[in-house]
């Protein structure tokens, strides 16, 4: 497996986490406003994560590298 195929797993896992996140922690949840900054900040870092990780594909691509 390729580290591009990889990199693209790792997306893949950071979507599922994001998507847990918000099933978990949406509106209806009791403690929603208790922890609604904490959980949108890691949304936050998740998808930056997500952007990064796209970066470093395109790099490896531009690279010809796997």
């Amino acid at each position: 497996m390729d580290d591009k195929v990889k990199l693209e797993a790792i997306q893949q896992e950071l979507d599922q986490v994001h998507k847990k996140l918000r099933t978990l922690f949406g509106e209806a949840h009791p403690r929603f406003n208790d922890v609604f900054e904490d959980v949108g900040e890691a949304e936050y870092y998740i998808c930056e994560a997500r952007y990064r990780i796209q970066a470093v594909i395109k790099t490896l691509q531009s690279d010809g590298s796997n």
